[in-house]
């Protein structure tokens, strides 16, 4: 009997790599989702018997969507598929139901090997069915966001982990926001963090295949104050140094991690400069004034970090010049043409 299947991520391109992780002879008809409400009206209308789920979503993020099929008691068979990589991220959704937590991205022979370990594949028992979907069709432009979308989300989902493991506390993390954006617009970029405090900031630029680029890092005075608090004995000093010196490391790990992941997956090794504080107690607009003047037209990629306990919050802004996109594209060509083809995702 045809299993009824439903892919849920807000990239397209994510969904697309899934897709093609499939078994081709899987007896399966596939249904699309771009966020978890729409993963809900999949599985009420029946046509989720199986629900592939991301977890950083907008509209409804993963354990949103997990708590409404509990709460409703929806019969559905929940593989996580994230890019959140964090051990209680794993605990979370399993609490809440979810039958196998998988990191993205999936390998083929892994999707074969967990589907065939719960008896929901067989080999040569059919053929994966996609359903039509009519949609608008996406812009050049967005494509290509979208591309850039799903490689920062695998890269924070890293970098998230790394940094939870030093707080030793979960982060949650957010859909990454990336846009092409002049340096006057960089301050309508920085979305994450409460910018009516007073922000300190870690710059830290990179290099690599022709790349220069620069991240940062924003803190509010409260985060600062926060983040002294969890580190406790690791930091020394003065309560000033102290303050300096969490700064300095949380910023430090962010970027070296996040860049890590990117370089993963672009195939760029880059290497980094020494961080420098480039702004402490400052409003955010005289940090980015004071900085703007060595930016060109950017790829800003906006990560914005969050604790919950304590209430924490800071934000990673990567900056790609103009003149590395065409590099970055390269690197990234077999995702671009995939999303560049007629698709049915």
């Amino acid at each position: 009997m045809t299993l009824r299947v439903t892919l849920c991520d807000d990239s397209g391109m994510a969904r697309k790599q899934l897709l093609r992780a499939l078994p081709q002879d899987w007896d399966a008809q596939m249904h699309m989702a771009e966020h978890g409400e729409q993963a809900l009206e999949r599985v009420r209308a029946g046509q989720a018997e199986v629900l592939f789920l991301d977890l950083n979503m907008p509209v409804k993020d993963g354990y949103q969507t997990l708590e409404a099929i509990q709460a409703e008691q929806l019969e559905c068979l929940v593989i996580v598929v994230s890019g959140d990589i964090q051990p209680q991220a794993r605990q979370r959704v399993l609490a809440l139901g979810a039958m196998a937590f998988v990191k993205k991205p999936m390998a083929a022979g892994e999707v074969r090997e967990l589907l065939q370990a719960f008896g929901l594949y067989q080999v040569a028992s059919g053929k994966l069915q996609l359903v039509e979907q009519n949609k608008p069709a996406l812009s050049a432009a967005d494509k290509r966001l979208d591309v850039y979308r799903e490689v920062a989300n695998v890269a924070m989902g890293q970098a998230g982990e790394k940094l939870a493991r030093m707080l030793d506390t979960f982060i949650d993390l957010p859909v990454p926001n990336v846009n092409f954006i002049a340096p006057s617009e960089l301050h309508m970029a920085i979305q994450a963090i409460d910018t009516e405090q007073a922000i300190s900031a870690v710059s830290q630029g990179f290099y690599g295949a022709g790349i220069t680029g620069e991240a940062m890092v924003f803190f509010t005075d409260t985060s600062v104050a926060g983040l002294c608090d969890l580190l406790g004995q690791e930091l020394s000093g003065s309560p000033r140094q102290q303050e300096i010196e969490a700064l300095m490391d949380v910023a430090s790990l962010l970027t070296s991690s996040c860049m890590q992941g990117l370089a993963q997956q672009v195939h760029i090794d880059f290497a980094q400069v020494q961080p420098i504080l480039v702004g402490q107690d400052q409003s955010i607009n005289d940090i980015v004034q004071a900085n703007q003047q060595r930016w060109q037209n950017v790829l800003a990629i906006e990560i914005g970090y969050r604790l919950q306990q304590p209430a924490i919050t800071f934000e990673l802004l990567i900056l790609f010049p103009e003149h590395a996109l065409p590099i970055l594209d390269r690197h990234l060509a077999h995702w671009l043409e995939e999303r560049a083809e007629d698709s049915h995702d």
